[in-house]
């Protein structure tokens, strides 16, 4: 929409931050319900699929069952290739060596993650993936080209005291052995899993004010804490057939041309879901703002060989996914014409 940006995303709440964790603990536990509604997308450009090489299916345990309930809105997008995290749920690909995409829940108590040093820095090895990019295959990365090791379930929200013993992990200068609690500690490890990372450009992308930046700040910060929502993402890789850009050593990690967020939460006074769906180029430069990308579902679904919201009914499904209903966004968030 030309010439139109966005002032207001959000009305924002006179909590203070304190108040809104501790609100945000209550809200975790909330039965989440699977209805559909509007959603709020518009359109972008397209490209074709590059093929997917997914492992052999399996059994979920009862504990991954919970987890995959917990983070997956609408049912998993597929059964191959699937990893549970504490924190969130990953779709892992062999071939290029980046997830396919992740999806994860956010509640304000879960942005109470650790600060980013000592133990709770290191990127680490995931154990149940054996050609994973490691860590060291980044070195030099950042200086020759620019990337930087992103995350697709970002490490901002892999804190809270998940199992509800009332403790935290938490980052000791002076004690860099206590981490504080041991299983949310372990929540945060998960977060630098290296099957969590892709390469994403520093200056024009994932770092400030690059297009995914911006819009993690404004889930997490705005969207999450200060509005005390409860969300649910998917996040993901979208590849072309053609010539893609390797980096590494071996030149076998694969640079991805543009990736995605699909951010669900609860109309507050409804209790139905609203979707915003973004599909970004890659960015060098950083140009626009998140709104300027936003696309309907089938778009998404069609580049990146996904099937989202599968436990949904079929007609519901097919609704909510081909909806070009950019103009839904009016009645959210204001807006003002620059000119």
């Amino acid at each position: 929409m030309v010439g139109i940006r966005k002032i207001n995303y959000v009305r924002l709440s006179d909590l203070s931050l304190d108040a809104a964790y501790e609100r945000g603990k209550i809200m975790r536990d909330r039965r989440i319900k699977r209805t559909v509604c509007p959603l709020i997308l518009a359109c972008v450009l397209l490209l074709p699929l590059v093929g997917v090489q997914p492992l052999t299916g399996r059994n979920f345990s009862a504990r991954e069952q919970e987890l995959i309930k917990d983070h997956v809105y609408g049912g998993l997008p597929g059964t191959k290739n699937i990893y549970v995290r504490n924190g969130y749920v990953l779709c892992y690909n062999p071939q290029t060596r980046t997830p396919n995409w992740v999806a994860y829940h956010i509640v304000p108590d879960y942005r109470k993650t650790p600060e980013r040093k000592g133990t709770f820095k290191k990127f680490r090895g995931d154990p149940n993936i054996t050609n994973e990019a490691k860590d060291s295959e980044y070195n030099g990365m950042f200086t020759q080209h620019g990337y930087a090791r992103g995350h697709l379930a970002p490490y901002g929200i892999m804190g809270g005291d998940r199992d509800n013993d009332g403790k935290y992990a938490e980052y000791n200068a002076e004690d860099s052995l206590n981490i504080g609690d041991e299983d949310d500690a372990e929540t945060v490890y998960q977060g630098n899993y290296m099957s969590n990372i892709a390469p994403q450009h520093h200056y024009g992308f994932n770092g400030s004010p690059g297009l995914w930046w911006k819009l993690e700040r404004w889930i997490q910060d705005d969207l999450v804490v200060k509005e005390q929502t409860e969300v649910w993402v998917f996040a993901g890789c979208v590849f072309g057939t053609g010539e893609h850009e390797k980096v590494g050593p071996n030149k076998n990690i694969w640079v991805p041309p543009m990736f995605y967020k699909i951010v669900i939460w609860e109309d507050p006074d409804t209790e139905v879901p609203v979707v915003l769906a973004y599909l970004f180029p890659h960015q060098r430069i950083k140009h626009g703002v998140p709104d300027d990308f936003l696309v309907s579902i089938d778009i998404i679904e069609a580049l990146a060989g996904v099937d989202f919201f599968q436990d949904l009914d079929d007609d519901k499904e097919k609704w909510l996914e081909t909806q070009d209903t950019w103009k839904f966004a009016l009645q959210y968030f204001k807006y003002e014409d620059e000119n």
